[in-house]
């Protein structure tokens, strides 16, 4: 255990200022592994609360994260920035309180699963891939029958199954 770790907290001393407050901006290398690309997370600052409610602690927080991402239709570097709070009780027979696996937890979960540059954005073509809020392309979408493409992956009802056999009625 690393004592120095300001999210390692004794809980010798939260009982004796019956709270403390902590705000804390930690090392990032400790949060990388929650992420699919380390580059993803580009800084993090918690806010901690912790209280004495008749015998155990009381934990409150907030994670702030500031995210490098990529734009769900045109791939372009998108920044955002998230937050969530969160809560947890100890019972009174903690001597310390390790708040870094919590911190992690919720910032990975702060991830969206899509992000867009804009409401407006247009994406890219998804026959020549020109990126459509810089130029346009002359490629026809047929948009009555978006499931086309797959007529070619169909088998006919009078052809044979892979491996022989009979056709099947």
């Amino acid at each position: 255990m690393q004592e120095n770790d300001p999210l390692i907290i004794k809980c010798t001393e939260i009982r004796e200022k019956g709270t403390l407050k902590l705000a804390v901006v930690p090392a990032l290398s400790f949060f990388m592994d929650a992420f699919s690309t380390p580059e993803t997370l580009k800084s993090l600052r918690v806010e901690l609360t912790f209280s004495v409610v008749d015998g155990p602690i009381l934990m409150e927080g907030r994670v702030n994260v500031e995210m490098h991402l990529e734009c769900a239709r045109c791939a372009a570097p998108v920044t955002s920035t998230f937050s969530d709070s969160f809560d947890e009780l100890y019972p009174d027979t903690v001597e310390y309180i390790d708040a870094r696996e919590l911190i992690r937890e919720t910032a990975a979960l702060l991830v969206p699963l899509k992000v867009v540059c804009s409401e407006s954005c247009k994406g890219r073509c998804p026959q020549c891939g020109i990126e459509l809020n810089k130029e346009s392309c002359s490629c026809v979408m047929d948009k009555s029958l978006p499931f086309r493409a797959l007529e070619k992956f169909a088998v006919k009802k009078d052809t044979p199954p892979k491996g022989g056999g009979k056709p099947k009625k």
